[in-house]
Order: structure tokens, then C-alpha cells, then sequence
């Protein structure tokens, strides 16, 4: 548990909990308060130890805040900015408050026209000043300081949570402030109460704060102050043998101990478990960051616990009634009862005392005795009308009692038995007599069968559950009437069932005419002639002779049958076969007489075009002759392709077409080869190929005489040199090669080293072209050098310029003092000045030169010094 300050919040300020307040977020104007009605009179003693965090902006971070003391506890925020939220609490005009002591801790350097000539310091300091009055030029006002808030540090706007203590010691008539544990300013023998406060007993105090067109957080958050009661811990009451946790932390908080040490779980922790076994004051020794010690005191009362009563609960027959059990005892402890209330078994209940009740969980067992169920032989079915003997009054088990209704031997009937009281907890039973009523057996009837077909065992027991016997024995020749007589003890009336045998029959079908192999064949008739239904095995077959057989259906009375039908196998007209043919080639009539002597017709009409498949029909009354189909193959003359040819460049040595095609066709070509034109060339086939003419052309491609010129396009000593090549004559379509790289398609080359003589060449892309050349050099210049005494890269110089000794280069150390002027033709520099070693660094240099174009340029750069 945490104690709370008696608080009230005005403008942008706000409770965070745990007597932490936000006065202003860390927003462009805001002002905001936090006010307390905690009295306090300047004729005691009091400390007031917190903590303060003024943001984290320092050259953007305003304006600070204020702990006021004024004569009423009514919340306001004085002017903002320079006035940090207190300008004005105080003042003669104010029509709140009458007068006001503050202690300021400002961030902010406002001594500006447009700010303020508050006459304040360049560093963030603290001040005491009076009536909303913030000049520091102001005698009146201006009780004490300004003085620097932090005794390390001119910044206070850190982020870091300061340590603010604020000490009145009324003997000595003296407010003293410390800041971060050290004391930074007094305001001594000035007597507050009577001077300020005009005598007032009951002074209240707050924190105000502001921004304005810059910002900072503005926090605080209390560790203690001793005239404020419920800021302490607050007593604590609890059951025996249960426990409290305590929390007594402060913001500044180091060390903790507690006394006595006895059901503390924890003595050295600001928040621990107490679980004492009698009431306990318990004292709790804190040591803040800044080593002071306060002491804090909480009382845990300790209420033993004590047993609940209730009175005991009568037994009961299962099932009866069962009162709710009481949810007060008898000594007054509220509480609930587990499990439920069950009325059909002994049970022990337990009763669980309410939270906040000081007292132990009870017991209380309910008996529910069993029922008994007098118990009674079964009395056997009867027929209606059959006599019933009286039903027995005393019980197997020797209870005693009566039965209703009265007996009744028409109809089943429940009888109910009623013990006779005092017997002790025996309920009702019942007992069923049965009375059958006398009903005709039923049976499914028996379909007609035929003569000699098998009759199956007529049943012993009817449709509806009657046993007995059948008479005559059963006969499958003729038909016959049979007599069902039940069994003893059967309800039922005797029956009778008439069976019907029909004779059997033979069949009868008209013949089916003999067909051709293939012909269609109607389906055979499933009904004879004499009117019998069936079905005929095997399926028909219309390319062989076969017998079939008529089975009857199972509900017809006659016999089985057979029937034949006769298939004359077909004549297949035969021919020579054709010789497949080219496309176009002249085909001869088909003949009309097949080999084995079939006339007949062809379709369709012959084609010379494409491959064919004819069927031949025969003619009409040749008997049982089928038609025959014959395929004439057409073949597509095949196209002859050729590896490509060329182009070639004119006056090349053209070789001999090849006179085979790659599929393997033989042929010629025309006109003769031309190696000084682009001509189209013709391969004709031999004969007899199935193939077509094709043409080919090869191109000859005239000689171009080129010629390049190179452009530097990049700045002279670019980190990243590009060149571009223009080659002028041709067909455009060009090659190109940088020194001995690779041929390439574009004309345009990077990333070129300085100083190295470099060859571009370019000719067509066809090779019919002279292959043409020029030489070209970029400017640059070495990044850095090792002047070690070695051998390797002792002096810098720029031998791109060697060829030109009259340049000057001019090197500057980093602040711009000349150290050397050397020319390209020479040595270079070698790291020294008058003398004496350069340190590793950045140089700088300037270069005075004639570029490509005959113009005079200058250069500036840096280098690296490295040893």
C-alpha cells in the first residue's frame, strides 16, 4: 500500500501515482500546477526531501519550476515563461492568494526585452524570491540567490531525477535548500510567518511550472514530508496466521530496515511480507541517496481466530425435504457451505468463513437414512376372465399395508401398496398383473407355387407372437387347406391357411430366319407365344451360329426352352494393294471386280492430292458379302534446308554450294556463285524425290573504310574517368576494343586508370571494315603515399604531368600553410617541412596546368600521409 498526498492538479499537469506528479509535459507552452490542502505552520520544524527532473534539452530545453507557499490551498498557475507558472501568485492584483514564499529552480536565461530583464545568470540556478515577484533585480522580491542549482554543473536540464531537500528550522528563522545532497543556498533569520504570511497559522504549498516557445519534462515525485500525516504508512489489520505486504519506498530510497524483525520475511527490503502472530508497531529505517535516515512506524493488528457454531440438522429419509443450510452461525460468522445440499446421502458439509472473517472452517454432517422397498412375489400373466387370487397385505420383508385399486381380471393393471405408518422410512411399491386378452393368431399369406416346387416349413409362432402347431403335414403336389392350433396357456383362437399348387406348362416361340455374320438381330420375345415370361442365355451373338434357352420367371409354372438361330460367315472382297505416289502424280481407276470375283463401286472419287483411305460396297444380291476400304499413301513433297550462308565481305572466297541437302536430297544449284554481289541462288531437286525447289540468298557486304576520334568526358583527376569513342564512316554498326580487352558493343568506357597510355580500336561488327586505332591519357593523381625510408612510394608527385615541367604544384597542410611548390618533372615531395618529419594526415594541394585543349587549368585536391 502507498500513502497519497492530498492533491489537486491545474493545466497540463498530471498524477502519475505513487506522489509523483508531471507539472508540464515536455511540449511547447504549457503550464501546469500541482497544489496540496496540507496545512503548515512556520512556527515548527519541517523538511519537505523530493526528487525533481527538469528534461533532457539543455540549449532548447525552458523554463523550469517552483515550489510556492502561499496563504490558501486553492489550485492556480501564475504568468508562464520567465514567470515559470508563479509570476503574479501573491502579488497585490492577484484575487486569489494575498501573499507567496518560492523557491525557484530555473532553466532558462531570460534577461531579453522580448524575454524579460529578470536579471538572470547564464547558468540554471535556484532563488528565493516573494509575492510572484521573479527579478532577481528586485531588492523586495529577491530574498536569496540566484546561486548555481547544481554545485557540479551549470546544466541541470540532464534528464537524470535530482535530489531536493527543503529544511525550515523555526528557532533560527531559516529556509535552507540543498540540491543533489549538497546545500546551495539559505535564507537565514527572516521570519516568514509574520513578514510574508502576516501570522497565518495554516500555510499550503504546490509546484507550478512552464514552457513556452521551447521545452523540457518537469517532474517531482516525494520521498517525505514530515508535517504531512498521510504521506506515512497506514496500520494494517488481519486474521491469525495470515499476512499484509507493506510497501514503504521512497524515489530516493538506498537502504532499508526493518524492527522487529519477527514475521518480516525480508527486513532489508522496502516492501516485504509481515505476518506477526500478535498485533506488532513495526519500524522501518530508511537511508536516502543523500544519506539521510527518516524512520516511518505501521501497527499490523493481529484478530484471532475463533470456531463458528451451528445447530445439528435432524436425520431425514432420502428424497424428503432439506432446509437450506444457515449462512450466519449461531456466534454471528458469515460464510458459505461445500458441496451443495443433497438430499438422497449422508453428507458432511464444510462452512468457509467470508474473506475478512477472523475465524476457522466448521464441519456439519446431515444423515440421510435409506429408503426400504417392501418387496413381493410376482403374480403370473392371466388370460381375460381367468381367476385372480387377493393380493397379499404383509410384505416378503414383513411390512404391513393395503392395495388399491380393487383386483380386476378383464385388463393389465398397476397396484399400488401403501405401508402402514410408523414402520420407519418404507416407501410405496407397485406390482403389474398382467391380463392377455384372447386374440386370432396371424399369418403372412403363401404365394402359389408350382407342382413339385419346394414349400418351406409353415411357422410355429404367428405375426403377432402366438405359439403352436399345423396340420395336415405339408403337400407340394396339390393344393390343400392347413389348420393352426396354438399351445397351452396361449390366449388365441385356432386358424386356418390355404396353400395353391398350379400345374406346369411347356412354352412356345416362332422360328428366327438364318442372317449374315454382323447383320443386326432383334431381340428374342421375354414372352412365349402361350403367354410365359422369361428370360433367354446366352447373350445374342450376331457372327456365329448359337442355341439359346428360355428360362421361365420364377412365378411361371412351366418348363425350360430352346431355340436356334443360324449365321452364314461373310465373303471379304479382296484387292491388290496401290503403290503409294508424290503429290500431283496421276493415279489409275480402281477396279470394280475384286480377285475373288465381287463387283461393286468405290467412294470417294480418287485424289491425287493427299492420302486417302476408299471403301469399296459390293453390289446388291452377291449374298453375304461385306464392304472392304483400301488407303492410298500420297506423300508431301519435303522442302531441302541448308546450314545458313554469309554474308560474306565482297571479294571473299564463297565455296561450292553442297550439293546434298541436309535431309539428304540431291540437287543442283543456279546461276553460278558471285562473290562480288548479293545474289539468290536456286536448288532444284532430282526427279524422283518427292521434293520442291528452294532459294537462298547469300549477301555480300561492301569493304568500309573507318575512321575514330576519342573523347575525354570526365573532369580531369576524376575519381571515376570515362572516354567515349565516335567512329565516323560504315554501315554504323560497330565493335570496340579498350588496349586488349574484349570486343565489346558500346563506345563508351569507365573507371579508365590515370596516367597509363590507353589504345581504343572499333571496326564493323561485320569484320568487312579496316580496323582503325587512336592513343589517349586521363589525368590523375596518387591518394596517398608512405615516406618510411624504404624503397616504395617515398615522394608524392603527379606523373601524369612529367611532360609538362613547367606546371606547379603547391602543398598545404590542413589549416592552408604552404609546405612545398614541386614541379611534375621532378622527384616530388618527400614529407618533410624545414626540415623536420610531417605527421600522418590529410593534405591538400593545388596544381597549376594545361589541359587537352591547349587551355590553362587549375586543380585542387587532398592526399594521405601515411608512415
Amino acid at each position: 500500500m502507498f500513502a497519497q498526498l492530498n492533491s489537486t492538479t491545474v493545466g497540463s499537469a498530471s498524477d502519475i501515482g505513487n506522489n509523483c506528479f508531471i507539472i508540464t509535459p515536455a511540449l511547447n507552452n504549457q503550464a501546469g500546477g500541482v497544489w496540496y490542502d496540507n496545512a503548515i505552520d512556520f512556527d515548527n520544524d519541517f523538511t519537505i526531501y523530493f526528487q525533481a527532473n527538469f528534461g533532457d534539452q539543455d540549449a532548447n530545453g525552458a523554463d523550469g519550476m517552483a515550489l510556492v507557499f502561499k496563504d490558501n490551498p486553492n489550485a492556480q498557475i501564475g504568468n508562464t515563461g520567465g514567470g515559470m507558472g508563479y509570476q503574479g501568485i501573491g502579488a497585490p492584483l492577484d484575487p486569489i492568494s494575498n501573499a507567496s514564499l518560492i523557491i525557484e529552480f530555473d532553466t532558462y536565461r531570460n534577461n531579453s526585452p522580448s524575454e524579460g530583464l529578470l536579471a538572470d545568470p547564464f547558468y540554471d540556478h535556484i532563488a528565493i524570491q516573494r509575492n510572484g515577484d521573479p527579478f532577481h533585480n528586485n531588492a523586495v522580491a529577491n530574498l536569496a540567490g540566484p546561486i548555481q542549482a547544481s554545485s557540479t554543473s551549470v546544466d541541470i536540464e540532464d534528464g537524470d531525477t535530482h535530489e531536493v531537500k527543503i529544511q525550515w528550522i523555526a528557532s533560527l528563522n531559516m529556509l535552507n535548500v540543498f540540491f543533489d545532497c549538497d546545500f546551495r543556498l539559505s535564507l537565514d533569520n527572516f521570519d516568514i510567518k509574520n513578514v510574508i504570511f502576516s501570522g497565518d497559522d495554516s500555510v499550503f504549498f504546490g509546484f507550478v511550472g512552464s514552457t513556452g516557445g521551447l521545452n523540457n519534462l518537469h517532474q517531482v515525485c516525494f520521498n517525505s514530508i514530515t508535517f504531512v500525516d498521510n504521506l506515512n504508512l497506514q496500520d494494517a489489520t488481519i486474521c491469525e496466521n495470515e499476512f499484509v505486504s507493506i510497501d514503504a519506498s521512497i524515489p530516493s530510497g538506498v537502504n532499508y530496515m526493518w524492527a522487529p524483525t519477527d514475521g518480516v520475511s525480508n527486513p532489508n527490503i522496502p516492501n516485504p511480507v509481515l505476518m506477526p502472530s500478535v498485533t506488532t508497531t513495526y519500524t522501518v529505517e530508511i537511508r536516502d541517496i543523500c544519506g539521510e535516515t527518516s524512520f516511518e512506524d505501521v501497527t499490523v493488528n493481529v484478530t484471532p481466530n475463533i470456531t463458528p457454531t451451528f445447530d445439528a440438522v435432524s436425520p431425514i429419509c432420502s428424497g424428503e425435504a432439506l432446509a437450506p443450510l444457515p449462512t450466519t452461525s449461531n456466534n454471528g460468522i458469515t460464510g458459505t457451505w461445500a458441496p451443495a445440499i443433497d438430499n438422497t446421502q449422508t453428507t458432511t458439509y464444510t462452512f468457509t468463513p467470508n474473506p475478512g472473517e477472523c475465524a476457522f472452517t466448521e464441519t456439519l454432517t446431515v444423515t440421510v437414512n435409506p429408503n426400504i422397498i417392501p418387496t413381493f412375489d410376482a403374480v403370473f400373466p392371466i388370460c381375460s376372465g381367468d381367476a385372480l387370487a387377493p393380493l397379499p397385505t404383509t410384505s416378503n420383508d414383513g411390512f404391513t399395508g393395503t392395495w388399491s385399486p380393487a383386483l380386476d381380471n378383464t385388463q393389465t393393471t398397476t397396484y399400488t401398496f401403501t405401508p402402514d405408518a410408523g414402520q420407519g422410512c418404507v416407501i410405496n411399491q407397485t406390482l403389474e398383473i398382467i391380463v392377455n386378452p384372447i386374440i386370432a393368431p396371424t399369418f403372412d399369406a403363401v404365394s402359389p407355387i408350382c407342382s413339385g416346387e419346394a414349400l418351406a416349413p409353415l411357422p410355429t409362432t404367428s405375426n403377432n407372437g402366438i405359439t403352436g402347431t399345423w396340420t395336415p403335414a405339408l403337400d407340394n403336389t396339390q393344393t390343400t387347406t392347413y389348420t393352426f392350433t396354438p399351445n397351452p396357456g396361449e390366449c388365441a383362437f385356432t386358424e386356418t391357411l390355404t396353400i395353391t399348387v398350379n400345374p406346369n406348362i411347356a412354352p412356345t416361340f416362332d422360328s428366327v430366319s438364318p442372317i449374315c455374320s454382323g447383320e443386326a438381330l432383334a431381340p428374342l420375345p421375354t414372352t412365349s407365344n402361350n403367354g410365359i415370361t422369361g428370360t433367354w442365355t446366352p447373350a445374342l451373338d450376331n457372327t456365329q451360329t448359337t442355341t439359346y434357352t428360355f428360362t421361365p420367371g420364377p412365378d411361371e409354372c412351366a418348363f425350360t426352352e430352346t431355340l436356334t438361330i443360324i449365321v452364314i460367315p461373310n465373303i471379304i472382297p479382296t484387292f491388290d494393294a496401290v503403290t503409294p505416289i508424290c503429290f500431283g502424280e496421276a493415279l489409275a481407276p480402281l477396279p470394280t471386280t475384286s480377285n475373288n470375283g465381287i463387283t461393286g463401286v468405290w467412294s470417294p472419287a480418287l485424289d491425287n492430292t493427299q492420302t486417302t483411305t476408299y471403301t469399296f460396297t459390293p453390289d446388291i444380291g452377291q449374298g453375304c458379302v461385306i464392304n472392304q476400304t483400301l488407303e492410298i499413301v500420297v506423300i508431301t513433297p519435303m522442302l531441302p534446308t541448308f546450314n545458313s550462308f554469309g554474308p560474306i565481305c565482297s571479294g571473299d572466297v564463297l565455296e561450292p554450294l553442297p550439293t546434298i541437302s541436309n535431309e539428304g536430297i540431291t540437287g543442283n544449284w543456279s546461276p553460278a556463285i558471285d562473290n562480288t554481289q548479293t545474289t539468290n541462288y536456286t536448288f532444284t531437286p532430282d526427279p524422283g524425290q518427292c521434293s520442291a525447289p528452294i532459294t537462298e540468298t547469300i549477301t555480300v557486304l561492301e569493304i568500309s573504310e573507318l575512321s575514330i576520334a576519342v573523347d575525354l568526358v570526365s573532369q580531369p583527376f576524376s575519381g571515376s574517368q570515362t572516354v567515349i569513342a565516335n567512329v565516323i564512316g560504315g554501315t554504323g554498326d560497330y565493335i570496340y576494343q579498350l588496349d586488349n580487352g574484349p570486343w565489346v558493343s558500346t563506345n563508351s568506357f569507365s573507371n579508365i586508370s590515370g596516367c597509363d597510355i590507353h589504345t581504343i580500336r572499333a571496326s564493323e561488327a561485320s569484320g568487312c571494315s579496316n580496323i582503325v586505332s587512336e592513343t589517349f591519357q586521363v589525368l590523375d593523381y596518387p591518394k596517398f603515399f608512405t615516406p618510411n625510408g624504404d624503397v616504395y612510394n617515398n615522394f608524392w608527385n603527379i606523373s601524369c604531368l612529367a611532360n609538362q615541367p613547367s606546371s606547379i604544384i603547391s602543398i598545404f597542410d590542413r589549416y592552408g600553410k604552404l609546405l612545398k611548390q614541386i614541379s611534375p618533372a621532378s622527384s616530388g615531395w618527400d614529407g618533410t617541412y624545414n626540415g623536420n618529419l610531417m605527421p600522418s594526415n590529410d593534405y591538400w594541394f593545388q596544381v597549376n596546368y594545361i589541359d587537352n585543349d591547349g587551355l590553362p587549368r587549375v586543380f585542387s585536391s587532398h592526399f594521405s600521409l601515411k608512415r
